[in-house]
C-alpha cells in the first residue's frame, strides 16, 4: 500500500510562505513545460482547493489588448486577474497564487518580471488577494517577491 507524503494532506495549513513553497516543489516539482501557467487557490482557512489550473499560451506582454464581450477591450493581465476574482467565489476560495513554469535556470527573466508586476497591481485592483507568485525552472521553484518585479 503507498501512502501519502503527510505534507500534502488536504487539511494542511499553509500559513508561511515557506508551506506553501515545500508544497508546490511536492507537486509540481521542475518545469517540463515551455512556457505555462498555473493557478492554484488557497480557502479562507489557507489551505490548498479547488482546481489546480495549468494555463498555456499566454501572451508575452501583460499589457497587451484582449477583447471580451463584458470588458470590452482590456490588458490582458486585467482580464486574467477579473477572471480570477470570478475563480475565487464560483470555488468559494479566498486567495490565488500563480506558477510560472518555463525551463531555465533560476534566475528571473524580463518576461517574468512584467507579467508578476502586472498581475500584483491588476489583482490588487480588481480585489483579489494574490498570496504569491513563484518560477518554476529545470531546478525547482523559486519565489518571485514585490522586490524582484517592482522598479
Amino acid at each position: 500500500m503507498t501512502t501519502m507524503d503527510p505534507r500534502l494532506d488536504h487539511d494542511r495549513v499553509l500559513r508561511h510562505d515557506s508551506d506553501l513553497e515545500e508544497v508546490l516543489e511536492l507537486l509540481l516539482d521542475r518545469a517540463l513545460n515551455p512556457r505555462q501557467m498555473w493557478l492554484l487557490f488557497l480557502d479562507a482557512d489557507l489551505r490548498l482547493t479547488g482546481p489546480i489550473m495549468p494555463c498555456d499560451d499566454y501572451p508575452l506582454d501583460p499589457y497587451g489588448e484582449f477583447e471580451t464581450t463584458d470588458l470590452g477591450v482590456a490588458p490582458f493581465a486585467e482580464v486574467l486577474a477579473v477572471r480570477m476574482r470570478g475563480m475565487l467565489s464560483a470555488i468559494d476560495a479566498a486567495q490565488v497564487v500563480i506558477v510560472w513554469e518555463r525551463p531555465g535556470s533560476r534566475e528571473f527573466t524580463t518576461d517574468e518580471r512584467a507579467w508578476a508586476g502586472a498581475m500584483a497591481a491588476e489583482c490588487g485592483a480588481e480585489g483579489v488577494d494574490l498570496r504569491a507568485q513563484f518560477v518554476l525552472h529545470d531546478g525547482g521553484l523559486r519565489q518571485l517577491t514585490a522586490d524582484d518585479h517592482l522598479e
